[in-house]
């Protein structure tokens, strides 16, 4: 026998946002245990303050910028 749950669109919606933020913040606890990834994150951090960085509007002009 089947059975069934309704749950509410706006709960559906809330869970689903806050298991992106879960999934966000494991993804950096990640990186942070990672000597590399802190290291990149420094430098990350170094070039940002330093103004070594571009702003981009959408993929096709990240894609540029790679190809250079």
């Amino acid at each position: 026998m089947a059975k069934t749950v309704t749950i509410p669109e706006e709960l559906l919606k809330d869970l689903y946002v806050g298991l992106a933020r879960v999934e966000e913040v494991l993804a950096t606890l990640e990186e942070l245990m990672d000597r590399e990834g802190l290291e990149r994150i420094r430098k990350a951090e170094e070039e940002y303050r330093q103004g070594k960085f571009e702003t981009v509007r959408n993929s096709g002009e990240i894609e540029r910028l790679l190809s250079e």
